[in-house]
């Protein structure tokens, strides 16, 4: 037997028992989507946990304090929110981990910090001088059965999920200032978090094409950041696998379309009644919800074909529907 071959059959038997006497488990899935992370995991499991929990609490307590500054309304709704999601995950037994992160008590606090976030972004998709919208945007959206179901499962689904939301909130609230190191900034973090939203569903990059037609005209010489998020997205690929572009279609989507229309209902009744009734207004509407109304129109056939997309849709359908209400109301006021 070649020498190479002992040494690496003597390092296999030693890294198993090493695996074992520390109790650590990370599964085959985490290993394929984050190889870099899942070893580094494996070598530092206490100081992981720790720094992960951290950083997902100052983010998390930096969003709710944004929140308190920009409306205590929506504030204490959050609050409100968080406390019945705690509630819920702790529970319930139908939440399952499929990445597990150093140990099952630990991914169980991660899959609960990310669920809080996430929530907490969807309070962002709502217009900045009414956050407390973003309420009625997460009734909506978590009314729909398969968007639990989707957020229950800790595993690429959710995260797919969770970067598109943020994504998303970004867009949101882009603000289209002349200062350049802003829009600088802002451009790039967006362009980021596409480049994972892409490389996790290649169906996220109409998001881009989206935006950059509801773009203000002075704004398109940023374009040199699509080239960074394309190459962006294909180190990611190289990351996550690129055996994401090849599950375009997916089985038992025609019948998902039925499901959309009777799960989102409430939001699309109210859709086609605003636009009835106000017409002449709603199809002049610019900007965000001239974006989510581009993205609403794409993703619907898409959905026939591509069943990931049921929870993003729901998400901006009810987006867009508490945004096209506020909007009309605003200029109906004025």
């Amino acid at each position: 037997m070649p020498r190479w071959t002992g040494l690496h059959n003597f390092f296999n038997g030693a890294e198993i028992k090493i695996r074992k006497v520390m109790g650590i488990q990370v599964s085959t899935s985490l290993g394929q989507l984050f190889p870099f992370v899942s070893s580094w995991l494996q070598l530092h499991p206490a100081t992981a946990r720790i720094i992960v929990l951290f950083i997902l609490f100052l983010i998390l307590s930096g969003l709710i304090y944004n929140l308190f500054k920009e409306s205590r309304d929506a504030f204490v709704l959050y609050l409100l929110v968080l406390f019945m999601s705690v509630l819920w995950f702790f529970d319930s037994e139908e939440f399952v981990i499929r990445l597990v992160f150093l140990d099952s008590y630990s991914s169980s606090l991660i899959h609960l910090s990310f669920l809080l976030l996430l929530s907490c972004f969807v309070f962002y998709l709502a217009p900045k001088p009414s956050r407390e919208f973003g309420f009625l945007i997460y009734g909506l959206t978590f009314a729909s059965p398969t968007f639990r179901e989707t957020i229950k499962t800790f595993d690429r689904n959710f995260f797919a999920l969770f970067f598109f939301i943020l994504t998303l909130a970004v867009i949101m609230n882009f603000s289209f200032t002349l200062n350049t190191s802003r829009i600088t900034s802002e451009t790039f973090l967006l362009y980021i978090f596409a480049a994972v939203t892409v490389a996790l569903n290649i169906y996220a990059s109409i998001i881009l094409l989206a935006f950059i037609i509801t773009l203000p005209k002075g704004y398109r010489k940023d374009y040199i950041y699509i080239g960074l998020m394309v190459i962006g997205t294909i180190v990611l690929l190289n990351i996550f696998g690129a055996s994401t572009l090849t599950k375009l279609v997916t089985k038992n989507s025609p019948f998902m379309l039925t499901r959309f229309i009777k799960e989102s209902l409430v939001q699309l009744v109210l859709l086609c009644y605003l636009f009835v009734t106000n017409f002449k207004i709603a199809i002049r509407m610019r900007g965000q919800i001239l974006f989510l109304l581009i993205l609403t129109v794409v993703y619907l056939p898409l959905l026939t074909i591509y069943s990931p997309l049921f929870a993003p849709l729901i998400v901006i359908v009810s987006t867009l529907s508490i945004r096209l209400t506020h909007k009309l109301y605003l200029v109906t006021q004025t």
